[in-house]
């Protein structure tokens, strides 16, 4: 890969960074503020109930993410998926497939591991499946661009997920624990693509 091949992939990783800040924060926050303003909070009524198979459990597994208690809960996990999506906009070939994936296989666990009396929302779960992603693809799929990212960010990163998985009143084990699991597996069965990437142009 000489200069200009080098180039041309930042350039579209750039720009793939700043389509994932619109894929993810748009949606969350525009729902936040739909869900105040217009739906009067009946929108984190569909949140995931672990195991129930009604409808309002089945939305909440693919879009709990967007469902947030008060502004203060958007604004934590923002911070974190701001510092996580560039990463994954700069190391994911197909950044928008796996987010989705890992949105509902986080979900979904989460709906298998949870309590039956409780209720989850937030996107949290999402930010902890994709350190998992993270953490699963530098350690099982020698992904060295996620391992320099693990070492670099670790630190924070470490304790982010020490205090997740910490059983906290109001803060949702399952989603944090479903998360991370989910993304971990996914994480060591993903392949990065600069070889493939470079042959191309």
């Amino acid at each position: 890969m000489n200069w200009q091949q080098l180039l041309h992939l930042v350039v579209v990783r750039i720009k793939q960074v700043i389509g994932l800040y619109a894929f993810v924060l748009i949606p969350m926050w525009g729902m936040f503020f739909l869900n105040e303003v217009a739906l009067f909070g009946l929108w984190n009524i569909f949140g995931i109930v672990p195991r129930a198979l009604d409808v309002g459990s089945m939305i909440g597994v693919f879009a709990s993410w967007t469902m947030h208690g008060n502004l203060s809960h958007l604004t934590g996990n923002t911070v974190t998926l701001l510092q996580i999506l560039f990463l994954f906009g700069l190391f994911e070939k197909n950044a928008y497939r796996t987010v989705i994936k890992l949105v509902v296989a986080s979900g979904l666990v989460t709906w298998v591991i949870g309590s039956p009396s409780s209720i989850h929302i937030g996107a949290s779960g999402l930010c902890f499946a994709m350190l998992g992603y993270m953490i699963g693809g530098a350690i099982f799929a020698r992904r060295w661009g996620y391992l320099i990212a693990c070492i670099v960010m670790g630190t924070g990163y470490w304790l982010t997920i020490k205090q997740g998985l910490m059983p906290q009143q109001g803060i949702s084990f399952a989603a944090h624990f479903g998360g991370l699991c989910a993304g971990l597996l996914l994480g060591a069965n993903s392949k990065h693509t600069y070889s493939a990437a470079s042959q191309r142009y």
